[in-house]
């Protein structure tokens, strides 16, 4: 009889003999750029295909929008020429939560030390954070030492200020799209962003912008107004950041508008009717800025002429009418007189507010309707910064 062949059993199968498009279909599936981050870390292989510029761009159509992850809330303004930034805390999304995401994820504790003083929040788009060096309440904000940040990779960079103007008084820092366009890979990201600074200089209203695509720390300029210059004839108070411009209104009954677009000034009067109220800008769908103002007895809502300075009156409604309205709640009878503030915190819609910041009623502004606030202990009554998840995700080597 012949020898007989020994019959060798196959070898277990593993995670290596699945092939590439297998393991992409499985990663496309993953609910955000954080669990490919996580994925990606697992092996070199994998971090190959889902570092692949193919594959991302596959993932970006499939999920659409980056994950916003939530947004940091704060609780004070720091000075009137600025934008609030104090405190900051991250509260997640209802989306963060479902995928695993923890607020610790979003801890700013990474941020260097800068003599004692701790950063406030100045701006945020995409994935990055902008802040600056808090100098007290009520204390003049000064350009120092801006951070631009990435929390959910706790990468940052210091962006100093110029060296002949540090020091100066500053109206807010924003931040801005990078200079480098979005087919060449360019979204925003540590990269490829850009900071615009807002300062009134002997009087004259300047803009300094800040850009990462220079390569290193010196890339600020000062773009030269094509337009007439923009004075204010006295101190200016932030008010808003609507659409794509930042407000800043004087006690001259002036207002002056940042566009980050052009980053240029512009100057216009308030309305005869907004001389002696409470007063915000509002961004509305399809980038249209209303700029809303209370009174002890009326809400007025004012919208800019067509390729004019002036603000036109759009709508309003008595106060009296309102509470009509809105009604009674269990928790006491609503009086026009406890009406007294004014704020801004979603797109498209004011609440108003006691003097000590309890919210009281919500107005949408595109059909005037109003509803009563249910209180509870929300101390978080400034505008929230978004944050998303950064795009495309960064893979430690």
């Amino acid at each position: 009889m012949g020898d007989c062949s020994e019959i060798l059993a196959p070898s277990p199968t593993t995670e290596h003999d699945v092939p590439d498009e297998l393991l992409e279909l499985v990663f496309l599936r993953l609910p955000s750029s954080l669990h490919l981050v996580r994925a990606a870390c697992t092996c070199k292989r994998w971090r190959r295909i889902i570092a692949h510029a193919a594959f991302l761009r596959r993932f970006r159509s499939l999920r659409g929008s980056p994950l916003v992850a939530g947004h940091y809330r704060v609780d004070a303004c720091v000075h009137w020429s600025c934008p609030p930034g104090c405190n900051p805390v991250f509260f997640l999304s209802p989306s963060s939560d479902a995928v695993g995401l923890r607020p610790q994820h979003f801890s700013l504790d990474f941020l260097p030390s800068r003599d004692g003083l701790v950063w406030d929040v100045a701006d945020s788009r995409g994935g990055l954070l902008l802040v600056s060096q808090c100098p007290g309440l009520d204390k003049l904000p000064i350009f120092r030492d801006l951070v631009v940040c990435e929390p959910v990779t706790r990468r940052c960079r210091v962006i100093p200020p110029p060296t002949s103007f540090r020091d100066y008084v500053t109206c807010g820092a924003f931040l801005l799209d990078g200079d480098a366009d979005e087919a060449a890979g360019g979204r925003i990201s540590l990269s490829n962003f850009r900071i615009i600074v807002a300062l009134v200089l002997k009087g004259i209203a300047v803009a300094f912008v800040f850009s990462s695509c220079n390569g290193d720390d010196t890339g600020w300029m000062i773009p030269i107004p094509t337009g007439g210059l923009v004075t204010p004839k006295n101190s200016i108070y932030f008010q808003a950041q609507a659409a794509q411009s930042i407000y800043w209104s004087t006690e001259e009954d002036e207002i002056v508008a940042l566009d980050k677009d052009t980053e240029e000034f512009s100057y216009s009067l308030l309305p005869e009717e907004a001389g002696f109220c409470r007063r915000t800008f509002v961004g509305c769908d399809g980038g249209k800025v209303r700029f809303v103002c209370l009174d002890y007895s009326h809400l007025r809502v004012f919208i800019q002429a067509e390729g004019a300075d002036e603000w036109v009156l759009e709508k309003g409604v008595e106060l009296q009418q309102l509470v009509r309205e809105v009604g009674d709640q269990d928790d006491g009878e609503l009086q026009v007189n406890m009406l007294q503030r004014i704020i801004s915190v979603a797109e498209g819609s004011v609440l108003l507010c006691t003097e000590e910041r309890v919210k009281l009623v919500s107005v949408d502004l595109a059909t005037m309707e109003s509803k009563r606030v249910v209180q509870d202990n929300d101390k978080y009554l400034w505008p929230a910064y978004m944050y998303q998840l950064p795009w495309p995700p960064t893979f430690q080597a």
